[in-house]
Parts: structure tokens; C-alpha cells; sequence
């Protein structure tokens, strides 16, 4: 990343939370001074500046957690500590906006569940799904890009989303459905929308 793309993306990520960061280290915190609070602050800003951004996926809760790191070696190097300092670093909550584990594995699966679905679909039904879900592609441009007109890029996509809402339907609690076999009435739309 080049030197002002690394400034936006500081001025985006991390700057930006410098307020609600002072705030928070004074509630959490009371027994640093306001010098203390502006070192971690300071210190933590220089060391996110040497980090790779590429592999920071959320800024603030980034920010949170170098603090943290911070507020760890700066008890460890004093040689007098406030003991309820020492309570507090244990019992930071580190605010994050990132889904738990538990959502992405749903997503996943979720995701799992509506490639499996859509790799049903005929050949060109799909392929017009995927440029349009997934690559964002208007009607028009699929039209021109698969050489259909643009009323069969409705009539696939409608196809293929009528296909999606009745497996996922007729899925069980545990999330299975029979896939591989459309209902008769999908079997007859196959042949139907091709130019």
C-alpha cells in the first residue's frame, strides 16, 4: 500500500475512533493520568502505522486490541502499578464489530447450501444467476455478453430465484433438501427462455 492510501485508510480506521478511544481508556482505565492516556494513544497509532493493513480486518477493533497489547507491557514495566489497573487490563471487553464464529460458520454453511443449489440450475439459467448475483452485472450487459436478449435474462433469473425459494423451502430444520431433483413444474421451465 503507498503512503497516502495508508494515510486514508488511517484517517478511515483509526482516527476517526481516537475520541471514543480517550473516552473509553478514561472510564475503563480512571487510574491512568491524562499523559498515560495520551502515550497509549500516541504509541498505539505509531505501531498500527507498522502493521500490514492488508490482514487488519476490522480498524477499530484492531485499535482496541494493540491498546490492550500496550496496556499489558506498560504494567509489566512499571515497577509500582495501581492495583485496580491490574483488575481493569484483565477485564477489558474488547468491542468488536466482526460477527462471532458461530455467524460466519452459519454464513458459510448458508452460502454452502445456495452454491449447491444453483450449480442445479441448467447451464445457461446459471450463468446468468452468477453474473448477476455474484459479478453485479446489469440485464443489459449479460444480454450483450451472452448474446440473449434481455427479456430471456429476466425470465432466467426469475427461473432461477423461483428454484432457489422453493428448495430453500423445502429444506428440513437441519437445512437438507433433496437438490438434485427440481419439481415438475422447474423440469418444464428448463427448456423454455433460451434464444
Amino acid at each position: 500500500m503507498d503512503e497516502p492510501a495508508r494515510y486514508r485508510w488511517i484517517a478511515a480506521h483509526i482516527l476517526s475512533r481516537e475520541p471514543e478511544l480517550r473516552g473509553w481508556l478514561r472510564r475503563r482505565l480512571g487510574a491512568l493520568s491524562s499523559n498515560d492516556v495520551d502515550d497509549l494513544v500516541q504509541e498505539a497509532f505509531a505501531r498500527i502505522w507498522a502493521a500490514d493493513f492488508s490482514t487488519i480486518r476490522n480498524g477499530r477493533a484492531y485499535l482496541y486490541a494493540t491498546v490492550r497489547h500496550l496496556l499489558a507491557e506498560y504494567a509489566r514495566h512499571r515497577r509500582i502499578v495501581p492495583i485496580e489497573l491490574l483488575g481493569e487490563i484483565d477485564s477489558l471487553s474488547i468491542i468488536s464489530d466482526e460477527p462471532g464464529l458461530d455467524r460466519r460458520v452459519g454464513a458459510r454453511q448458508e452460502l454452502d447450501r445456495l452454491q449447491a443449489i444453483v450449480a442445479t440450475l441448467p447451464a445457461q439459467c446459471r450463468r446468468v444467476f452468477e453474473l448477476r448475483k455474484y459479478e453485479g452485472l446489469s440485464h443489459r450487459d449479460i444480454a450483450q455478453r451472452m448474446g440473449l436478449s434481455e427479456k430471456t435474462i429476466e425470465n432466467h433469473l426469475t427461473r432461477a430465484l423461483a428454484r432457489i425459494a422453493e428448495v430453500l423451502a423445502a429444506c428440513s430444520p437441519s437445512g437438507e433438501a433433496d437438490i438434485a431433483e427440481p419439481s415438475a413444474h422447474h423440469a418444464a421451465d428448463t427448456n423454455r427462455g433460451t434464444d
